[in-house]
């Protein structure tokens, strides 16, 4: 059980300083981003966090947050899947405490619905096929 959590760069440096200083304190483990569209025409540099836990998911926005608080002009776009299957986006800018907190609040939101959907479903025995039943019976 894993959640994505994709963010992109506007720029490569801010993305090797990211890699350097923050990737390795990140709850989470580092990815592939999955193919997405819009980024790609936005020419955003990419990377992907895996995290199992409400609360990784909310570190690695703070962490992207501290991040952006010594870096000026910096940029970076999150991008999630919801439980509807639909991808969601949400961007930090540099100077903007506000904004950081409400998006780990959106994205710590959609990863515990994300990993309880999927928690339900392991634990949730498959239904017994009827036909199966009447295999063994004999016929009268």
């Amino acid at each position: 059980m894993a959640f994505t959590i994709t963010m992109g760069f506007m720029r490569d440096h801010d993305l090797q300083l990211f890699m350097d200083r923050v990737a390795p304190r990140l709850r989470g483990q580092m990815t592939d981003p999955p193919a997405d569209e819009i980024a790609e025409a936005q020419g955003l540099k990419r990377i992907a966090v895996s995290v199992t836990s409400q609360s990784a998911a909310r570190d690695v926005c703070r962490h992207a947050h501290g991040f952006l608080t010594h870096a000026k002009n910096a940029r970076i776009v999150f991008s999630w899947t919801g439980t509807d299957g639909q991808t969601h986006y949400g961007d930090l800018n540099a100077g903007e405490g506000r904004d950081a907190e409400m998006l780990a609040l959106r994205v710590g939101a959609a990863a515990k619905a994300a990993l309880d959907a999927e928690r339900e479903a392991e634990e949730t025995p498959e239904a017994p096929n009827p036909s199966d039943a009447d295999e063994g019976a004999d016929p009268e």
